[in-house]
């Protein structure tokens, strides 16, 4: 799957922080103690990618998910 984006769903999110750990260049912990991820479309190298889904695969509650990629008018 390729993917666009990263989402945090602050519902499930108990601000572990995992996320952060792995790739704090994307995630961000707000005053809250809640994640949220940069808004940048996605466009990081491929080391940052790989950090990213770690991070999914880490996040105790599951509330990262990759967005796919939009195959509109394709």
């Amino acid at each position: 799957m390729s993917a666009t984006g990263v989402h945090v769903d602050t519902d499930l999110c108990e601000g572990h922080a995992l996320c952060i750990q792995l790739a704090p260049e994307v995630f961000d912990l707000s005053d809250d103690d809640v994640a949220s991820a940069a808004r940048t479309g996605g466009q990081w190298d491929q080391d940052t990618w790989e950090n990213v889904k770690s991070a999914v695969d880490a996040c105790p509650r599951q509330a990262i998910s990759l967005l796919p990629t939009s195959t509109k008018g394709q």
